[in-house]
């Protein structure tokens, strides 16, 4: 079947370029004929073209080649492969005149390259263009076994989106366009009208009798979302969404791709605007580690790292199933990178050092860490050991084996912390600026919020929750926390390490807090059902080591910003390098030999602001309801 199709492929390319070589031709032969008028054209003005065409002929196809012309899919084209096509055409109009020139044509009228130029656009550029208005063509089937489509958003997603119902109207009938831009009202766009506002919704989905609404806008913020879902949940219209611009191939919407709403889309903010030619200059070529890469945050970096073609990409984990899965996928997507699963232990110095000496990493990010705050709070000693044990080895790793920048994945837990998890990060960042100290190395620190649906955080446990049928727990009406994607996390957590000149802690813009509470209520309404009623809310009160709410800085931070909007510097007081590596060093070593409760006291030396079992963290709260008239109860917090 694979080759069948292959040789179906191959025999399409070779009669498009046939064809291309008859229109060219034919172009040129009736621009002569145009220009003089008659069926017998000057032998002064048809020799010297004769003479020069089949080069002419062969160059113009290696032009179109070169453009990439043959390659694209031109039932989805777009005005940019009309702009593509035309500067190719302009290309080989230029390559005529220049070898008639140089063939004893000095005399050849100027006029019959224009006209050259027009036909060939237009029969080469119109041959592909009829495919797509082919593909456009559909028998649809009956209308009332269509859905009736309102798009939200005429922008170009929007326009995407109506051209892609009309390629396949079995997915549903669209009546027009609401948006907000009031250039926009009661404009034509194709064949469908701008008929209001996000406000006239409800109106226009009465007269015009709605099924269904389709999102477009993919740069709107999560405010937007939020809004539009809540008024088709009261109208009972399904909704869906198109990807965000950066998530559709080659710029098109496929019918696929439109999905039901997410949690994410609620939250969503803007895009990051990130430096990929500043990314770049340190990836591409570069061998490159990702330590935790089995998990939420580390496959996402590995997945971006891939993207920037790295001479080699490590993928470092303790779980093979995850190691295994994550190479899988990737290996995959990127079959030119070459990739390496490696399955160990980072605490086990001999063998880290192995792979160190082995393999040269030139880049690391390590995002391996413990991270479940109610389990490291009941071992703080495998957190130390973990979350400082394994950072001590591989940050001296990479001092002595000189690799160029070290980024360190820590969090907000770290600011002002009330657990051992966030202490052991805190550490972490201490560490980072200790080891910058005489180094060559770059090393950084990224801090930031939680993963928005990473696993064992509140997302897929509501989720699970939600499929039994409840009860949703969460812990406290009022807790909040930061949430970022897992692909906006990678991306500014790359650009910062692009950003690092050694020794800084990179604070991450998280935008603003979500409380619990409201996004437990958010996922419950997008599965179809009502909070409280369908399905009940219990709160379970704060557990230890947890707090209410998180900070990105400490008061005595005073964060500057950096040359990016959503990257911020925090300015920390200098370190003593060298107490600060022994002391971790102490504190690891107390780790090793299970003296529990030595390592809470030298984790609250080394961080004088960790103060562990706040009144906050252990206050539990009595089983309540919810305003909705549920229950209440927790949410498990990475």
């Amino acid at each position: 079947m694979r080759a069948t199709g292959r040789i179906w492929f191959y025999t399409k390319q070779i009669l498009a370029v046939l064809l291309d070589a008859v229109l060219i031709n034919v172009a040129m032969y009736v621009a002569l004929y145009l220009r003089f008028d008659t069926p017998h054209v000057p032998a002064a003005y048809l020799d010297p073209y004769l003479r020069v065409a089949p080069v002419f002929t062969v160059g113009t196809l290696a032009i179109l080649f070169a453009f990439r012309i043959y390659h694209r899919l031109w039932q989805y084209a777009s005005a940019r492969d009309g702009q593509v096509l035309a500067v190719a055409v302009t290309l080989s109009a230029v390559l005529l005149a220049v070898l008639i020139y140089a063939s004893g044509g000095e005399h050849y009228a100027r006029a019959v390259f224009a006209l050259y130029w027009l036909l060939a656009l237009v029969l080469v550029g119109g041959v592909r263009f009829l495919r797509r208005s082919l593909g456009d063509w559909r028998v649809a089937p009956p209308r009332q076994e269509r859905p009736r489509v309102l798009i939200l958003g005429a922008g170009k997603a929007g326009q995407l989106v109506a051209q892609e119902l009309a390629r396949h109207p079995e997915s549903g009938q669209a009546l027009g366009f609401l948006d907000d831009d009031d250039q926009k009202q009661g404009m034509q766009i194709g064949s469908l009208r701008v008929l209001g506002r996000l406000a006239d919704l409800a109106a226009v989905a009465a007269s015009l009798a709605v099924d269904q609404l389709i999102i477009a806008m993919p740069s709107v913020g999560g405010a937007v979302i939020r809004g539009v879902v809540e008024e088709a949940r009261r109208l009972h219209l399904r909704i869906r969404i198109v990807p965000g611009l950066n998530q559709m191939i080659e710029g098109q919407v496929r019918v696929e791709q439109i999905r039901d709403v997410q949690i994410e889309d609620l939250l969503q903010r803007e895009p990051a605007r990130i430096d990929l030619g500043e990314i770049a200059s340190y990836l591409t070529g570069r061998r490159v580690w990702v330590t935790g890469a089995g998990g939420t945050i580390g496959s996402e970096i590995a997945r971006h790292v891939a993207r920037f073609n790295p001479a080699e990409l490590v993928l470092l984990g303790l779980d093979e199933t995850d190691v295994f899965e994550v190479h899988r996928h990737l290996a995959a997507d990127f079959p030119d990178v070459p990739i390496v699963p490696w399955v160990g232990d980072l605490r086990d110095a001999a063998h880290v050092e192995r792979l160190v000496r082995r393999r040269r990493p030139q880049v690391v990010f390590h995002a391996a860490a413990h991270k479940h705050v109610p389990l490291m709070e009941a071992q703080p000693d495998e957190a130390v050991r973990n979350n400082v044990g394994a950072l001590l080895t591989l940050a001296a790793l990479a001092d002595r084996y000189r690799v160029e920048r070290f980024v360190f994945i820590s969090t907000d837990k770290a600011v002002n912390p009330t657990s051992v998890y966030g202490a052991t990060k805190r550490v972490g960042e201490l560490l980072v600026q200790a080891f910058q100290h005489g180094s060559t190395t770059r090393f950084v620190a990224v801090r930031f919020g939680n993963v928005l649906g990473s696993r064992g955080s509140v997302v897929p446990i509501f989720q699970e929750q939600i499929r039994a049928g409840g009860p949703v727990t969460v812990t406290h009406p009022e807790m909040v926390r930061y949430f970022m994607t897992a692909a906006e996390a990678a991306q500014l957590v790359i650009q910062a390490g692009a950003m690092g000149q050694g020794g800084e802690i990179f604070v991450l813009d998280m935008g603003e807090p979500i409380r619990i509470l409201d996004l437990a209520q958010n996922l419950i309404r997008l599965s179809g059902l009502v909070p409280g009623e369908d399905i009940d809310i219990v709160f379970t009160g704060v557990r230890p080591g947890e707090k209410l709410y998180e900070e990105p800085l400490t008061r005595r931070d005073q964060s500057r910003a950096s040359r990016h909007e959503r990257i911020y510097v925090a300015r920390q007081d200098p370190v003593d390098a060298e107490a600060v590596r022994q002391a971790a060093e102490r504190l690891v070593a107390l780790a090793q030999s299970g003296q529990t409760e030595a390592v809470v006291r030298a984790l609250a030396a080394m961080v004088p602001e960790y103060r562990p079992n706040r009144a906050e963290g252990t206050v539990p709260l009595a089983a309540s309801t919810t305003p909705g008239g549920g229950r209440a109860h927790h949410a498990v917090e990475p």
